[in-house]
């Protein structure tokens, strides 16, 4: 696809003139359009194998395949942008201003699956102490659960045993998580 530039009107291709949001939401449909074509390959491909559909284990298919494409988009998404020039130092707690270091990596558990997120990372030169600002915005300080995978865990753990929990995560959600966190999230979201 190819868009004209007002400068020049010379038509150029269409990802050259696309803002980075823009690219991000074209990286976005591709993802979705490639997981959907490779599911569909492989339901029509096991229904010419058996004559049959198994609804039961498209089902599945359909809701991991699904999980995946969200979870490439998550992490697309929380690819955050390295500071401009002006904007490379944060308060820190101690008074003085923590200066920008690199971007970090971080994995994050989300409703629909493992998902990545890079953020600046910033160091107070005075204290010492380590700050992320979108750890914060996010609501994924000091942890590696999303708010929203917290907040299945603190319900399902809430009514039942944890190993029980657990396991209607995998069940239900298709979430990994160990007893012991769904304990742990459950009891901080109680005490709040």
């Amino acid at each position: 696809m190819w868009r004209s530039t007002r400068r020049s009107g010379r038509a150029r291709p269409l990802e050259d003139t696309l803002s980075p949001q823009e690219k991000k939401a074209e990286f976005i449909q591709q993802e979705v359009a490639r997981e959907v074509e490779r599911l569909l390959r492989v339901i029509f491909g096991d229904r010419r194998k058996s004559g049959r559909l198994d609804l039961k284990a498209v089902e599945m298919v359909v809701r991991s395949a699904l999980h995946q494409a969200g979870a490439a988009m998550l992490s697309k998404l929380l690819r955050f942008p390295v500071p401009k020039t002006g904007q490379r130092t944060v308060a820190c707690a101690c008074g003085q201003q923590a200066q920008y270091r690199e971007l970090r990596s971080k994995p994050l558990l989300t409703a629909v699956g493992p998902a990545q997120v890079a953020r600046a990372s910033y160091l107070c030169p005075h204290c010492h102490t380590g700050r992320f600002p979108a750890d914060v915005e996010l609501d994924i300080e000091r942890t590696e659960f999303s708010p929203g995978v917290r907040r299945v865990q603190a319900m399902v753990g809430h009514d039942a045993p944890f190993e029980h929990s657990r396991q209607q995560l995998q069940l239900l959600a298709g979430l990994e998580v160990t007893a012991k966190s769904v304990e742990r999230v459950a009891e901080a979201i109680a005490t709040r």
